[in-house]
């Protein structure tokens, strides 16, 4: 029996069987004959909001033509779909979900102790961190192609609101040359000019801080639950208990409170990019 959800799983679940269906060329209607259900069934499972039986993702897969490993890959999908804390496994599936968070979030508060929030990246500087992590030419270019793309949430009309609070390591020490990382800096000066975009730094000597703890993101939705993004080297976990969103939440806001100001930040990132730019 499908299980009501949209859990960050239920909502991987969907964007791949979207993926799917499209891939194959048939509407919705028409999948939803093929299998015995109604097309308003197959919309609920593409959105998240409702979790298909194993039984139905394979006679699905069965009428795509999803074969192999693909097809079991997608059948473990359903099976954890319905889990709360849902670990993404694998690079594209968490892009997949990031993007959908983010095309629909109405605040994001990034926390990143080491490197620079993807949706402040420059094209370079993305590029360079891939390759350095073992990605080859081709999916360099192609996963920095979708960042780029990411990043029109920010500029759209009805912008998402974010506050990035971002480590001094991240800021002095680059994952890259320092031409890169000077471009960078001028990059994150010119996001900051935006009224939905607000950028703090957090200097070695602030003490204990939830920055210490890891990089996490928190993003909020004008009609859905908060849900909280752990990254980590080739997946990621999605948060949505209440509780420990709620702690995050705290987290987040100590971490606006402690931070330095945004015009404090400003200052100290031109000097850095200074710094960066005359070798010194």
């Amino acid at each position: 029996m499908a299980s009501t959800a949209n859990t960050p799983g239920a909502r991987a679940l969907g964007a791949e069987l979207l993926r799917l269906r499209k891939a194959a060329g048939l509407t919705m209607i028409e999948l939803g004959k093929a299998i015995g259900r109604s097309h308003t069934h197959v919309s609920r499972w593409e959105n998240g909001k409702l979790v298909p039986t194993v039984e139905e993702v394979a006679r699905m897969l069965g009428v795509l033509g999803v074969a192999g490993e693909e097809f079991d890959s997608v059948l473990q999908l359903a099976r954890e779909a319905a889990d709360p804390n849902w670990v993404a496994p694998g690079v594209v599936r968490h892009l997949a979900m990031l993007t959908g968070y983010e095309r629909t979030a109405s605040r994001i508060t990034n926390v990143q102790p080491l490197l620079i929030p993807g949706l402040l990246q420059t094209a370079e500087y993305a590029r360079s961190i891939m390759l350095s992590a073992g990605a080859n030419v081709g999916e360099a270019e192609q996963r920095t192609t979708h960042r780029m793309g990411r990043q029109h949430v920010l500029t759209r009309p009805r912008p998402v609101l974010l506050d990035a609070v971002i480590g001094e390591h991240a800021l002095r020490y680059p994952p890259c040359s320092p031409d890169v990382m000077a471009d960078q800096l001028r990059a994150l000066l010119k996001w900051a000019q935006l009224d939905n975009v607000t950028i703090r730094a957090v200097p070695f000597d602030s003490g204990y801080l939830p920055i210490l703890e890891g990089a996490f993101v928190l993003i909020e939705f004008e009609k859905a639950a908060p849900v909280v993004q752990l990254e980590h080297y080739r997946s990621a976990m999605t948060l949505t208990d209440r509780r420990d969103v709620r702690d995050y939440q705290a987290a987040a806001d100590t971490m606006r409170r402690q931070a330095m100001s945004p015009a404090d930040t400003e200052e100290f990132i031109t000097s850095l990019a200074s710094e960066m730019e005359s070798g010194t």
